[in-house]
């Protein structure tokens, strides 16, 4: 069985963007690769959609599991998905679709980044904390940006991008009236880019409907937010990752949201609320502020500039290559002599052997057995994902010569 395989899992475009650029370099120095869409992954109707556009750029996506490969190097946003539990691979890579995440609870709790091997980030920020989960952290220039150019606008107003994300203890979605747009449109050209989750059902039809009737210009996940960001001059978001994006692609960007730590977990607050609170970001919890605030940006825009470049790596004339030689290095190794795997392995099968054994994984077995409603209350999807991994690493071990 051959193990030199590299495959990368995708539930959604916006990951897909994120890693184009990598697949590409990869490509180009011959590394065979699969990329797998789930077809039973994301919300009502999502990994169809971005499967068949996958394919409509020229690659080919399979959405089914191969039986026949154990992959040496699994590259995935995040380890929930069932396409994940069914693979066979030896090392489990973290590779995000955004500079810096927006949301510490969940993306930094235990179930979501303790089974990664390596965890890349985009930031000089994360790293220094995601190795607490024994991974390796490497901090890396975001390919995404590397020929981006800011473009003149010919319109007569500036352009405001609009960037909201789902949720209602998130979204600036509910909070946008035609009022108040009436207000904004006549200092701004407004667009606005739906989040994936709000039209693939998280926020349903109306949101998307709502939106659209705001905007002067409207889009869906299918354009990369690096188009738009280049004919922004400002950007309005919530508690989105877009908040950071815009930062780095040198945006002048405000925030709107009810709650912008929302998303803290323990005593890790966002890194959204400590920019507000360092005054680099502008904010308010006041929709009718909103138009004010984003007329009066510009003494933020130079904090959030020197806050750039505290926070990410400059892109180089290759951003790409320090990633490339990373899983180069992974693809080569042997990981029986790699004790550091060796040792992570069984963290894990210790740290899922103490959730097999917990009460609430004999409730959700007896649940499964009697496929009790139950079963779809968040609190029990999350525990079957986390005890995923164990079962994985059996399953892992089987493959192993």
């Amino acid at each position: 069985m051959n193990r030199n395989h590299l495959a990368f899992v995708f539930d959604d475009l916006t990951e897909f963007y994120a890693m184009r650029e990598l697949i590409d370099a990869l490509l180009k120095e011959k590394i065979s690769l699969d990329i797998i869409v789930p077809n039973d992954s994301g919300y009502n109707g999502l990994a169809n959609h971005t499967f068949e556009k996958i394919k409509s750029f020229g690659y080919k996506p399979i959405s089914s599991v191969p039986k026949d490969k154990t992959y040496k190097v699994l590259i995935s946003p995040y380890p929930t998905l069932k396409a994940i539990r069914n693979l066979k691979f030896i090392y489990h890579l973290r590779m995000p679709y955004s500079t810096i995440t927006a949301k510490p609870n969940p993306t930094y709790i235990p179930d979501v980044k303790i089974d990664y091997d390596g965890i890349f980030c985009f930031n000089k920020y994360e790293p220094t904390f995601l190795s607490a989960y024994g991974a390796d952290c490497y901090a890396v220039p975001y390919w995404k940006y590397c020929n981006f150019k800011k473009e003149k606008s010919t319109d007569k107003k500036p352009t405001l991008l609009i960037l909201p994300t789902f949720g209602k203890d998130t979204s600036c979605v509910e909070y946008l009236t035609q009022p108040m747009m009436d207000k904004i449109k006549k200092h701004f050209k407004v667009v606005i880019k739906a989040h994936h989750a709000i039209h693939f059902g998280q926020d349903g039809e109306d949101a998307m409907k709502k939106l659209e009737a705001l905007a002067d210009e409207f889009y869906t996940s299918d354009t990369p937010i690096v188009e738009l960001l280049k004919k922004a001059d400002i950007v309005l978001s919530d508690n989105s990752g877009s908040i950071f994006e815009a930062i780095y692609s040198g945006t002048p960007i405000a925030a709107f949201s009810k709650n912008l730590n929302s998303r803290h977990l323990e005593g890790i607050d966002t890194l959204q609320y400590k920019l507000m609170k360092d005054g680099i970001l502008p904010h308010t919890d006041n929709p009718d502020k909103i138009l004010d605030m984003l007329l009066k940006i510009d003494p933020y825009f130079k904090k959030q500039q020197k806050a750039m470049d505290e926070l990410f790596i400059k892109v180089k004339s290759n951003p790409t290559k320090p990633s490339v030689d990373i899983i180069k290095d992974y693809l080569s190794r042997d990981h029986t002599k790699d004790y550091k795997k060796v040792l992570h392995d069984l963290l894990l099968k210790e740290w899922f052997k103490h959730k097999e054994g917990a009460e609430e994984a004999v409730m959700l077995r007896k649940v499964i057995e009697e496929k009790d409603a139950v079963l779809s209350s968040r609190p029990y999807r999350m525990l079957g994902k986390a005890l995923s991994p164990y079962k994985k690493l059996k399953s892992r071990k089987k493959g192993k010569k």
